[in-house]
């Protein structure tokens, strides 16, 4: 079947080889256009396709691993591989088991497995929220004794003897056993509190407030001697606040108001570390680093070693040092261990570290080669003993350590001339960095799995065009030892899909490969002109152009199916690549789309089909950003843009992501790209749809009423949806994606909308 599928792709690929176009379309949509186009929305498209990566989940700590595929029907059906013998075969035999069960047969099949140990033939499932305990040689299962154990409280030690809480923003330490409580501080108040986070709106909108609990930060020991918590001083700190104004509870609107450190603030919620010593009920405030917390959550990010130490991150603001520390309980000394500095910003989302307590060793990522790459610490000295990786990549995924055999399993991208330096391949490399082999050497975007006694993994393999293959494959080299699995995707072939179509281009500097997709309608004639639309984010915490055939999952197919040709790219200032390629996008966020212009316009030349008079750009949240200030900056390229939830002044959203692109303090070029800008709104000349949900917790709405203030004040037309009752993502709302489609038919196709239609596949 995945032969066949990946011809099917390439057939419908060879399409769009013609001739020269030779008329642009004509200005209609029909309602079967838009019923087609809600056919290849996510939330349909992803009924169409089953069983397309095998999840392993594995057994007794071996290679050997049980999975389950369903049908069309939505039965479950659970099946065991033995690697070493190249063998499957049903994990249970699911008729008795069904019979067991005195399953109803005209109902779907499913269980979930809790736990499974074939040493002792012992099968424990929940099955319609009931507990069975089953054999697997019989397939016979017999209901579970209820519980009558007392859940533990939060919070509670690993033996189960103690838990820690919080009242009046206070430390409590309860003794499960005895039941008694001890207040352990008494100076906690609400803005300079023990344990909690800085809670998401979310977490209580539509919610009795005072009822809503607090999460804690607390790190117990593994010996349950000690316990780890920070204080949070945000007594400085501002406040955003949500306005619901549609809600059950009367016509007066509700309030949500929330800590919400904006960047370039002057304050920031800065923790100490408190540890607190069980037995004598102690609370120590630890002499370590103030610990910034930039958005929701806590300043205090690590966790504890099986050698009784703890180890935590400390970040410079903006991002321009991250450091790594370790705690010893026993003199409360805190000693540094590795730090990475840059002049301009190091990568929160690439930066991470694990510890070897038993060789007294550290593995650390750092991109100071120009790609990123591991490197092993002496954990004692803090001194490198040397680089591990060894290919010219930037290493993506840890994913396994072979202590014993002192081997790394690691994913990285790039480092062939002759393929996307975005697909993903795993490696095995020695710690010492010797030995390094590729293990997954095909042109595809590879997702392993490695087993616990590492002697193999599953390879989940594919690109946009070809349906994933799920392989089992040996550690030694890579070959293939089995297939797994059988992913179904004709139901997807048969509402006439066609394969996103990759491309390469050179950004704007005429030398840098850029790689990008290109979505057309499933009735594509290359005789026809289409518009094109930009489904743009730049944002440089990562590259967002899918590699994988999980591209089917996207908006922009449902799009290009109204009669347009859907571009998504990535220029440069994303992640994944090097590091120069990265940086285009420090101080310079405003520059995002300059390599989309460029590339669209090159593409056109080699694709008469495109009509590059009539382009248009969308997108989200940093992408709405981005289309907002494409329509200043290159107002006589994009003709219609519609931007939703934009952090369209970077000083009215989080600090943390904000400032490590654009650097902290507060400069001019802070001025210069905000969408906010007199200046660049006089040049707005196309139609622009702002949108924002009005209970957006992760950018403001403000950030769009303040540009709609802008636009109104430089008397510029535009249009304005603001949703009641949404949060950040629109894409989740019909109606949005339904005025997002109108917007785009009428001023960028110049047809004539489907009248207030309504979607119906989902109902």
């Amino acid at each position: 079947m995945i032969k066949k599928a990946s011809l099917l792709l390439a057939s419908a690929m060879l399409s769009a080889c013609s001739t020269a176009p030779t008329q642009i379309n004509k200005a209609t949509v029909s309602l079967a256009d838009y019923q087609r186009a809600e056919q290849f929305l996510p939330k349909n498209v992803t009924k169409k396709v089953r069983n397309l990566a095998v999840t392993p989940n594995w057994i007794n700590n071996s290679s050997d691993f049980w999975f389950n595929e369903v049908d069309e029907k939505g039965n479950h059906t659970y099946y065991k591989v033995e690697p070493a013998k190249a063998k499957v075969t049903p994990l249970f035999d699911h008729a008795l088991l069904k019979a067991s069960l005195q399953h109803d047969n005209d109902t779907p099949f499913s269980v979930y497995i809790q736990a499974l140990d074939t040493v002792t033939d012992q099968l424990n499932i929940n099955y319609k929220q009931q507990d069975y305990q089953c054999r697997l040689a019989d397939s016979h299962c017999d209901k579970a004794a209820a519980s009558t154990a007392t859940s533990p409280q939060s919070y509670s030690s690993p033996d189960g003897r103690y838990a820690l809480s919080v009242k009046d923003w206070n430390l409590f330490l309860t003794d499960n056993q005895d039941k008694r409580t001890h207040q352990l501080t008494f100076d906690g108040t609400e803005g300079y509190p023990y344990a909690v986070q800085n809670l998401s709106p979310k977490a209580y909108i539509n919610q009795d407030q005072t009822q809503v609990k607090q999460r804690l930060s607390v790190f117990w020991s593994p010996d349950s001697k000690t316990v780890l918590t920070h204080r949070m001083n945000r007594e400085k700190v501002g406040k955003l606040h949500l306005i619901q104004s549609s809600h059950t509870e009367g016509l007066r609107p509700k309030l949500y108001s929330y800590y919400y450190p904006l960047a370039g603030d002057k304050h920031l919620p800065t923790g100490d570390v408190y540890s607190i010593d069980v037995a004598s009920k102690k609370v120590t405030k630890v002499d370590a680093p103030k610990l910034q917390q930039t958005y929701y959550g806590s300043p205090l990010w690590g966790w504890w070693e099986d050698n009784n130490r703890f180890y935590f991150f400390e970040q410079a603001r903006a991002k321009k040092r991250i450091s790594f520390h370790q705690y010893n309980p026993e003199n409360h000394q805190v000693r540094l261990i590795v730090e990475e500095k840059s002049e301009q910003f190091l990568d929160p989302w690439a930066q991470d570290a694990w510890v070897l307590a038993d060789t007294h060793e550290v593995i650390w990522p750092s991109q100071r080669s120009g790609k990123q790459q591991y490197y092993l610490y002496d954990l004692t000295t803090g001194k490198l003993k040397n680089k591990i990786t060894q290919c010219d990549c930037f290493v993506r995924t840890f994913s396994g350590l072979d202590k014993e055999n002192r081997t790394l399993y690691f994913e990285a991208s790039g480092g062939f001339d002759d393929r996307d330096p975005y697909l993903r391949h795993l490696y095995k490399v020695n710690l010492d960095g010797t030995e390094q082999r590729l293990l997954t050497p095909e042109p595809l975007e590879h997702s392993a799995r490695v087993a616990p006694d590492f002697d193999y993994f599953v390879d989940i393999a594919s690109d946009v065009q070809t349906v994933p293959s799920n392989l089992v494959r040996s550690t030694v080299d890579g070959h293939v030892i089995m297939t797994v699995g059988d992913p179904d995707v004709s139901a997807l072939m048969a509402t006439g899909w066609r394969a996103p179509e990759p491309f390469e281009v050179l950004a704007n500097d005429n030398k840098t490969k850029l790689y990008g997709l290109m979505y057309k309608p499933t009735n594509f004639d290359p005789n026809q002109q289409y518009p094109v639309i930009d489904a743009t984010y730049t944002g440089p915490h990562n590259f967002f152009t899918p590699k994988s055939f999980w591209s089917y999952f996207q908006q922009a197919q449902s799009l290009a199916e109204l009669g347009f040709i859907v571009i998504k790219m990535d220029g440069r200032g994303t992640s994944k690549r090097d590091r120069d390629f990265h940086l285009v996008a420090y101080e310079n966020l405003a520059a995002g789309v300059d390599d989309h212009v460029q590339a669209i316009k090159d593409l056109a030349k080699t694709h008469r089909y495109l009509d590059i008079n009539r382009v248009g750009i969308y997108g989200f949240s940093a992408g709405g950003y981005d289309t907002a200030q494409a329509m200043f900056r290159h107002a006589d390229f994009f003709k219609v843009g519609v931007a939703a939830s934009g952090n369209h002044d970077f000083r009215i959203d989080k600090t943390g992501w904000n400032e490590i692109w654009l650097g902290y303090p507060v400069a001019k070029h802070w001025d210069e790209q905000t969408n906010l800008n007199m200046d660049s709104i006089a040049k707005l000349k196309g139609k622009l749809l702002l949108a924002h949900g009005e209970l957006d917790e992760n950018v403001n709405p403000a950030a769009t009423m303040q540009l709609v203030d802008r636009l109104i004040k430089a008397n510029k037309d535009f249009d304005l949806m603001i949703y009641p009752n949404a949060d950040h993502v629109l894409n989740n709302n019909d109606y949005f994606v339904r005025k997002r489609w109108d917007y785009f038919v009428e001023y960028l196709l110049g047809a004539k909308p489907v009248k207030e239609y309504k979607f119906e596949l989902n109902k």
